[in-house]
């Protein structure tokens, strides 16, 4: 008798505990279970010109039937159908430059969406503000006895050329692209003698972009601008020892399109005039010789590159007697000037000739 009241309070009390335990999950049930599709994964963006590529790797679960990509917090959104593919390309279009979250759901053919939140990725659209701050791959123009010498520096792997365009001897436009990325040198043999500029279009595409966006300018031309040898006489006024280094080897350095420096090539590598000193290679310390020229290839005067006059109170001057001029057709340029110290004494007189190379 006693083992039957147990066996009947034991059961009441499970059924107790079961009708106490189901009210607790009822409202959780009231809609039915909830079921979850599978989720796309491997998540990329690509950055583009007012747009960008979404690429995802599709879910592996066969009752996906479409996805659907949005931004803007839901605002905006675009349906793409399953592709044969497993990895799914999608380009948004019609953005502005910007950055922006996106979400891929997967829907099955019954509505149910996969779990919120699991596949979210940003990415940035680009434009103007983008391509403003893009500078033109960096080049150096000389004149030589060959033509345009062109000295190209290196760039990174987001340049993928640089096309330069410049007028040939018959006054026709031709172009040149440029691929390399390492520094190098090119001639152009066809371009004129008396160019005055290039323009210079260089392509970049951000890293793992889909457009190509572009640096653009016109970099003006100084023929004058090559390598020399220098030729001619110079005096120095205080000291017989000192004597002139000819012939010189010389670069004549683009500064702008109307200025250049001399750079000695020969022993101080830098923008100095180099002398002999007793027979010994010397140069005049805290004077760099620099011309200035007119459009017509006049040199107009000559300075110190450290000063007018510098610390050591050296000065140049033009002396206007000598040619001075740059001719394109032989590419030779005539100077005569002065080192003058202190203030305006001649200290050393400069007749020059440079052969370009």
């Amino acid at each position: 008798m006693k083992k039957a009241i147990y066996v009947l309070l034991l059961v009441a009390s499970c059924l107790g505990a079961c009708t106490k335990m189901d009210h607790e999950y009822v409202p959780y049930l009231a809609s039915g279970e909830t079921f979850y599709t599978g989720v796309p994964y491997a998540l990329e963006t690509h950055p583009g010109r007012g747009r960008l590529e979404v690429q995802f790797t599709q879910s592996k679960d066969p009752n996906v039937t479409r996805y659907v990509i949005s931004w803007n917090n839901g605002k905006d959104h675009l349906d793409v159908k399953p592709a044969a593919e497993t990895k799914q390309k999608v380009v948004i279009p019609g953005l502005a430059e910007g950055d922006y979250t996106f979400e891929v759901t997967a829907y099955d053919k019954a509505g149910n969406a996969s779990t919120p939140k699991s596949a979210v990725i940003g990415g940035t659209s680009l434009g103007s503000t983008y391509e403003s701050g893009l500078v033109v791959r960096k080049v150096s123009v000389y004149n030589s006895m060959a033509g345009i010498l062109l000295d190209f520096a290196s760039v990174d792997t987001l340049c993928k050329y640089t096309i330069v365009t410049y007028t040939t001897v018959s006054g026709t436009t031709d172009s040149m692209k440029y691929t390399k990325g390492d520094a190098f040198l090119d001639t152009l043999k066809n371009a004129s003698g008396a160019l005055s500029y290039i323009q210079l279009k260089t392509a970049y595409v951000p890293q793992a972009g889909i457009d190509t966006f572009y640096a653009t300018q016109s970099q003006p031309v100084n023929v004058a601008a090559g390598k020399y040898v220098c030729t001619g006489t110079m005096k120095d006024y205080t000291s017989t020892s000192i004597t002139g280094p000819y012939p010189w080897n010389i670069t004549l350095r683009f500064v702008t399109a109307l200025q250049l420096e001399l750079v000695d090539n020969d022993y101080s590598n830098d923008v100095y005039h180099k002398i002999l000193s007793a027979g010994s290679n010397s140069y005049y310390g805290t004077f760099g010789v620099v011309f200035n020229m007119d459009k017509d290839y006049n040199v107009v005067s000559v300075v110190n590159k450290y000063g007018q006059p510098s610390s050591g109170g050296r000065s140049g001057e033009l002396d206007p007697s000598g040619v001075n001029k740059f001719d394109p057709q032989t590419r030779t340029l005539k100077v005569k000037y002065w080192m003058n110290q202190p203030g305006a004494t001649h200290r050393t007189s400069f007749d020059e000739t440079f052969t370009m190379k």
